[in-house]
């Protein structure tokens, strides 16, 4: 039995407020893109969300079948964006096609000559700076 909600992309109320006023002060193709995912995106409360869904500065490790390799990366705003420390910009193609996506799910990494790849969604991680704790 499938859930409903792996059908569509899921995405944090506070997250889709932060990029949707990102977008509107922002106006580029980039901003455009990124507008059209998260507006095909079903909207929860942050409490509500699934731990294994991508989202801001959540941790992803991939899988590249093609070349039976693992890597991680964190999706993190433009400013915060730094590659030798492995953290993608959602307004690249790659952040921009992660958000929302549940481990499992496979997606289409563009390269910049042009071809892809397809990699595997195996974990998600959300950054413990921003992870709720509760206390006893």
């Amino acid at each position: 039995m499938t859930n409903a909600d792996d059908e569509y992309l899921l995405i944090k109320e506070s997250d889709y407020r932060s990029l949707s006023e990102f977008i509107q002060r922002n106006r580029s193709e980039a901003t455009a893109a990124l507008a059209g995912e998260i507006n095909k995106a079903k909207v929860l409360a942050d409490e509500a969300f699934p731990d294994n869904v991508v989202s801001l500065n959540a941790t992803v490790d991939l899988f590249d079948p093609a070349l039976s390799k693992e890597s991680k990366i964190m999706l993190v705003l433009p400013w915060q964006a730094d590659l030798t420390k492995r953290k993608v910009s959602i307004l690249s193609p790659v952040g921009c096609a992660l958000i929302g996506l549940r481990a499992g799910r496979r997606f289409h990494w563009p390269l910049l000559n042009g071809k892809g790849r397809i990699l595997e969604i195996i974990r998600v991680a959300e950054a413990q700076s921003h992870k709720r704790t509760s206390r006893a």
